[in-house]
């Protein structure tokens, strides 16, 4: 299935078994990983390894839910006022990790390490492709999200200059987010394997590159 139809038809049915198996608002990465649960057992992290399991292309819900988690996650940090109201239109499971980070929001891009560890050098062509077009699609939907369909689900952000301010912010979070110096490297403590680094680094450069165009746009635009 091509990444974009995934993302509208399949995507969200997925991620709503895998994160009513995990008991929480919160989906741990080691239950997106394809390494054994520590302790086995029937905990939340093995039913939703389990329910994750069943998923039928993990790169691509891996690759889904990175976009999700990223833009949740932005609008946290650059629009603290309305993550509120975003949150309660999207409710998107919180991506976390385990004992002393349990409650606290992993940066999204780990899923994008984890992908990794589920392609073969035959699958890397057709990823990237996939996470491209994902990306390209992302970037202009982001925008259309908070340009139109926010302020009319919500009442908020109606002044036109409140809405490009908004826009700026997010897509300036976005662009500091992607940056190399600030994604996260491996997959440690999570899994002790290791992932294409080089893959993944080429895969937030080309969503970055992405980013930062949308961004010199709207500085280009400004009300």
């Amino acid at each position: 299935m091509e990444p974009v139809r995934y993302y509208l038809e399949e995507f969200g049915a997925e991620l709503q078994k895998v994160y009513r198996a995990s008991s929480s608002r919160c989906i741990s990465i080691v239950s997106l990983l394809p390494d054994p649960i520590p302790g086995g057992g029937d905990g939340p992290h093995t039913r939703c390894a389990a329910a994750f399991r069943e998923v039928r292309s993990k790169p691509l819900f891996l690759f889904c839910y990175f976009f999700t988690a990223l833009i949740d996650q932005a609008i946290h940090a650059s629009l603290r006022q309305e993550h509120a109201h975003f949150d309660r239109l999207a409710g998107y499971p919180k991506l976390v990790g385990i004992l002393a980070t349990a409650c606290t929001n992993l940066h999204p891009a780990v899923l994008l390490l984890a992908a990794t560890l589920y392609l073969r050098d035959s699958d890397v062509d057709e990823a990237t492709r996939h996470f491209g077009c994902l990306a390209d699609f992302f970037i202009e939907d982001y925008h259309v999200f908070l340009e139109a369909k926010y302020p009319a689900l919500t009442g908020r952000l109606v002044d036109p200059g409140e809405r490009h301010q908004a826009l700026h912010q997010l897509f300036r979070e976005l662009s500091s987010a992607l940056a190399l110096l600030f994604v996260p490297t491996s997959l440690g403590p999570y899994s002790c394997k290791r992932p294409n680094r080089q893959l993944y680094e080429s895969w937030v450069r080309y969503l970055n590159r992405g980013v930062n165009a949308h961004l010199r746009h709207l500085e280009s635009t400004q009300l």
